[in-house]
């Protein structure tokens, strides 16, 4: 037993430092293709600089999003974030896409968070997540402390 104990404490001296570099949060992503959300896992990772989005489905795997802290120009969360998300790429979803998007917003207990991002082609494009809302705290500290950027809010729209 003590030695399980010496174990444990050295495994998490060892693994803190890991840990506080990269968070994961499971939730549900935009899959803007299908205009579905759908599982996901967001991997932010200070030491890479780096802001992941992977669909847990295989099926999904060529719309997974992996980005340098510096291509995400705005974070939004809340009614900010519906906002942004219908004026970034509501005018691509067809009509019952965008219905569900309205729908995705009155759920209670959950924060959704609009990543907006530069990509390839230097146009402006959006990821869009839905957390519970007791996880986003974590979310939000990993996000603000990899880009420098405070989320904006309604309350807070800066």
């Amino acid at each position: 037993m003590k030695k399980f104990a010496l174990f444990l404490s050295v495994a998490s001296v060892l693994f803190t430092n890991n840990l506080a570099l990269a968070g994961e949060h499971g939730a549900k992503c935009l899959h803007i293709e299908s205009g579905k959300m759908k599982g996901c896992i967001v991997i932010v990772s200070t030491r890479e600089n780096t802001f992941k989005m992977s669909f847990r489905s295989d099926k999904y795997e060529n719309d997974n999003l992996r980005l340098r802290s510096h291509k995400i120009i705005e974070i939004s969360s809340g009614e900010h974030a519906q906002k942004r998300t219908k004026e970034t790429i509501g005018a691509s979803l067809v009509l019952g896409p965008l219905g569900a998007l309205v729908g995705l917003f009155g759920k209670e207990k959950r924060t959704q968070f609009a990543v907006e991002y530069v990509d390839t082609q230097n146009q402006t494009n959006i990821a869009l997540i839905d957390i519970k809302t007791k996880d986003s705290e974590a979310l939000i500290q990993d996000l603000e402390s990899l880009t420098g950027l405070k989320i904006r809010t309604t309350e807070n729209p800066q």
